[in-house]
């Protein structure tokens, strides 16, 4: 039993990986989202020698429509990852211009469009979450190569904001030709735990 119980541990440890999250500027919270600008938030990340950033997402809490400048009350918010080494939080004024505004700003390889958030009329409060997809992560890595990335919002009208951050982990670069290292382990593990389970059984039979 003592075993068993050794050998789930293990397979526990084996598969447990912690994100680090980290918290949006507090003004970004407090002060919400102004549609006459645009918000680049810069991130700063120490990736070990040997070590990428191995998944990522970008997480929004409770934003609220406050005000429209359009006839239909609705609103619009663009995420974007952005390849500039600028740390905190920059404020670009666009006058609330339709469209993504860093798109205006980078272009090509430097700037990653990760997803439009539709507000469909005023009062509207959504949560959401970006989960970055093996593409994204790509361009991340190659921006964080600098030791800095940014995070763009645009948003056309006023939002609130109840809560923004960034989740990452960090892990070995995965290859088509070695597998996953948390997989192997964990299947080289379950497959000593049902050696032991079956040679528990067979014991008393042998007696």
């Amino acid at each position: 039993m003592k075993k068993i119980l050794l050998i789930a541990t293990l397979v526990g440890a084996c598969g447990f990986v912690r994100a680090t999250t980290i918290n949006a500027p507090s003004t970004l919270i407090s002060n919400g989202l102004n549609g006459n600008d645009a918000y680049s938030w810069g991130i700063s990340i120490a990736v070990p020698n040997g070590q990428v950033i191995t998944s990522a997402q970008i997480d929004f809490t409770s934003i609220d429509l406050t005000s429209s400048g359009n006839p239909a009350n609705t609103g619009v918010l663009y995420t974007d990852l952005l390849n500039s080494k600028a740390t905190g939080l920059t404020t670009a004024v666009d006058n609330d211009a339709a469209g993504d505004y860093w798109t205006t700003q980078y272009s090509g390889a430097n700037i990653t469009t990760i997803g439009t958030k539709a507000f469909a009329a005023l009062g509207t409060t959504l949560t959401w979450s970006y989960v970055l997809t093996a593409g994204e992560l790509t361009a991340l890595n190659s921006y964080l190569a600098a030791g800095t990335f940014n995070i763009g919002i645009d948003p056309d009208c006023h939002f609130s904001v109840g809560g923004l951050d960034f989740s990452y982990t960090l892990g070995t670069p995965k290859t088509n030709s070695v597998p996953d290292d948390y997989s192997t382990a964990f299947l080289m593990i379950f497959g000593l735990a049902a050696l032991a389970i079956v040679r528990r059984q067979l014991m008393p039979a042998k007696a």
